[in-house]
């Protein structure tokens, strides 16, 4: 997506409304395949010495499954920003994103603002179905360490070695 700016040029540090439409594919994100629905981003723009300023507010509603039990989850995400673009910008050292020819490229800024205000895991509610389960699974842990009830057939790797050392400490 792309933003005409070119009346920013014409009349400079005088603001300017925009509102945008920005689609974004689908990430990888942590294993999980995350989709989104159309990014809304609305505000203003304005140039001051070949430095166009974005400022708004963005809107977007992520789709992932859930981490705990894998059902859809949506998520809702709204971000107020403040971008700054300038021509022959360097954008990994800058610090800001680059335009050229009076436009304003929206893709990457759009995409770098939603993964860094997205949680970094997905869930569906409090009170998930598959947290019960595992809930009783890890009260069953607890009981066992407590009980300290060995389950038949423990395989212990290093109680050799426990052996050895307890025969050294006695020479």
């Amino acid at each position: 997506m792309i933003l005409d700016v070119s009346k920013a040029f014409v009349r400079p540090t005088e603001k300017f409304p925009f509102e945008v439409e920005v689609p974004l594919d689908t990430q990888e994100v942590n294993g999980d395949q995350v989709s989104f629905e159309p990014v809304k981003l609305s505000g203003t723009f304005e140039m001051t010495d070949d430095v166009v300023r974005l400022e708004g507010k963005l809107h977007a509603v992520a789709h992932a499954p859930c981490a705990v039990c894998l059902s859809p989850v949506d998520v809702k995400i709204e971000v107020e920003f403040g971008e700054t673009f300038r021509k022959d910008a360097n954008e990994e050292e800058d610090g800001c994103f680059s335009y050229d020819n009076k436009q304003l490229p929206l893709d990457h800024m759009t995409l770098t603002l939603v993964m860094l205000n997205m949680p970094m895991r997905f869930k569906c509610a409090h009170d998930c179905s598959a947290d019960g389960e595992l809930k009783d699974w890890n009260e069953a842990e607890t009981v066992w360490a407590e009980e300290a009830e060995e389950p038949q057939g423990t395989y212990r790797p290093f109680e050799g070695l426990q052996e050895m050392l307890n025969m050294q400490k006695e020479q």
